[in-house]
C-alpha cells in the first residue's frame, strides 16, 4: 500500500488533494459523480493524486474505496481544518 506524500486542504473551496507520487499529469480521470472525486494519472497510468471536492461522507467513502482498490492509503481524516 502506497502512503500519501502530501495532503492539502482548501477550506474555502471545500476541497482536498492527496498526493501519492510526483510526476507529470497526463490525464485527470473522473472517479465519481461529475468530478467530485478525480484522480491525476501519469502517462503510464500510475495514480499521482486524488482530488476530493466536498467532504460529505458519501464523497469521502467513494474516494476511500477508489484508493483502496488501487493499493493506496487514504487519510484517516480529510475535511475542513479546525
Amino acid at each position: 500500500m502506497m502512503h500519501p506524500i502530501d495532503v492539502r486542504i482548501d477550506d474555502e473551496a471545500g476541497a482536498g488533494y492527496i498526493t501519492y507520487s510526483n510526476g507529470e499529469v497526463a490525464e485527470t480521470v473522473e472517479v465519481w459523480e461529475e468530478g467530485t472525486v478525480a484522480a491525476d494519472v501519469d502517462s503510464s497510468g500510475n495514480i499521482l493524486g486524488i482530488e476530493v471536492l466536498g467532504f460529505d461522507e458519501e464523497i469521502l467513502s467513494r474516494a476511500r474505496a477508489y484508493a483502496n482498490e488501487n493499493d493506496l492509503v487514504f487519510p484517516a481524516r480529510l475535511g475542513p481544518q479546525a
